[in-house]
């Protein structure tokens, strides 16, 4: 019988072997509790299995898609506010972001809200995630044809923020 269980009259005279059941109990209870602990500890993505394994080239000697005075690089350089060479970059690997979306889903599974690629003259790939993921940054190389060898910060984000909409969502660059 368990002691804490009997009357207060009788729990003195509780034998050692009574007692082991109830020191097995709580041993298996705090077990529970640091498997429990251990659980909510957040992912951390393993860049290893994301890489590429490509090496980078210099931004500023790559032989691009888009020509400098380009429709499309000026049009982005006007709505951006940037110059014809980050608008030119922005271009290019913001249509190869999708190499390194995949291998980051492959991880993060369900604990994905949303991502953005900023335009600035700097431009980041922003994957948020929900609390279960480990924040971090890596610099990615791409192995698309079409981006490789370029490279963009990737950063992960556990905000769970799902960036608004803008009003016109069909709105489209001149």
């Amino acid at each position: 019988m368990l002691s804490a269980c009997q009357p207060a009259q009788e729990s003195a005279a509780t034998s050692s072997a009574d007692s082991a059941p109830v020191a097995s109990i709580a041993h298996a209870s705090a077990q529970v509790a640091t498997a429990g602990t251990n659980a909510r500890l957040p992912q951390v993505l393993d860049w290893t299995k994301i890489d590429s394994g490509v090496t980078a080239v210099d931004k500023n000697t790559f032989d691009y898609p888009f020509a400098l005075d380009s429709k499309p690089v000026q049009a982005y350089a006007d709505a951006y506010h940037v110059d014809a060479n980050s608008a030119r970059y922005n271009l290019t690997v913001g249509m190869a972001v999708n190499e390194v979306l995949d291998k980051v889903l492959d991880q993060i599974g369900t604990a994905y809200v949303s991502h953005e690629l900023t335009a600035g003259k700097t431009s980041e790939f922003i994957i948020h995630t929900t609390p279960r993921i480990e924040p971090s940054r890596h610099t990615y190389v791409f192995a698309e044809p079409f981006a490789h060898g370029l490279t963009i910060d990737v950063i992960i984000a556990n905000d769970g923020i799902k960036p608004p909409m803008p009003a016109d969502a069909n709105h489209r660059l001149p």
